[in-house]
């Protein structure tokens, strides 16, 4: 009997899991994280990491020394079992993306759906997202909006995906890697025409640029950001014929 009572114990004292917490990050200016996340980064025992330089220059803007571990789409597979001991075990652990909020463009998801079937709390700390951020800055309608995510691949593709979107009328949000941003508003102009659309480049730095027109007007001023910039560009959804055979009757 004293033997089953001591291992009742020893089961009773296991440390409770602990809790993921995704916490959305600046997109640029260091200074936009919240009350909330810059708390919960202060507090938690590990931060898992797309980019842990990024992460590393945050924390030490706020003065905040938390461990940081790298989490990307190249080791997400194998961090996720480690990470998941690590909740088990009680640890409190953070995931953040280079900027943004993660899941949006971010491998996160992996782990959030690993912890949430093992029944280990999540919890959201919300943060500027660049998305909603470049929508809001266009003046667009944001009632609907569609992000079709960062384009990448050859010409073909791009094309195919664009041809998908010729009708579509809601308000699109692309996410083109700054060294191919002339390619990708050449094929914008040739797939949807030169329509409407706003150039959001590096959201918030000392560095920002917004850039407002028609594709061909854009395409002629040549546009050439760093490599290095991030590129977010909102692009005016399709007129429905009804309206366009009106406009015309004027």
């Amino acid at each position: 009997m004293g033997r089953e009572r001591s291992q009742g114990k020893r089961a009773q004292s296991a440390p409770p899991a602990g809790t993921l917490f995704i916490v959305g990050v600046p997109i640029g200016h260091p200074d936009d994280l919240t009350i909330r996340g810059l708390a919960t980064l202060r507090q938690v025992d590990l931060i898992a990491a797309k980019n842990p330089q990024a992460t590393h220059a945050l924390l030490a803007h706020h003065g905040i020394h938390t461990t940081i571990t790298t989490y990307d789409r190249n080791n997400a597979a194998d961090k996720v079992p480690l990470l998941l001991e690590r909740l088990r075990q009680g640890c409190r652990v953070a995931l953040v993306s280079d900027c943004g909020m993660p899941v949006v463009y971010d491998p996160g998801r992996l782990l959030i759906t690993a912890a949430s079937r093992a029944q280990i709390p999540v919890k959201v700390i919300p943060g500027t997202c660049a998305v909603v951020a470049a929508t809001a800055l266009a003046g667009m309608d944001g009632n609907a909006f569609v992000f079709d995510g960062r384009w990448t691949g050859g010409t073909k593709a791009l094309t195919g995906r664009l041809q998908l979107l010729q009708s579509e009328p809601r308000t699109m949000i692309f996410f083109p890697p700054a060294r191919d941003l002339p390619q990708f508003l050449t094929l914008l102009q040739q797939m949807l025409g030169n329509r409407k659309i706003v150039l959001a480049i590096d959201m918030t730095r000392s560095t920002e640029k917004i850039l407002r027109g028609r594709v061909q007007q854009l395409l002629s001023r040549k546009p050439g950001p760093e490599q290095a910039s991030h590129v977010a560009v909102v692009v005016e959804g399709a007129k429905s014929k009804r309206k366009i055979s009106k406009r015309q009757s004027r």
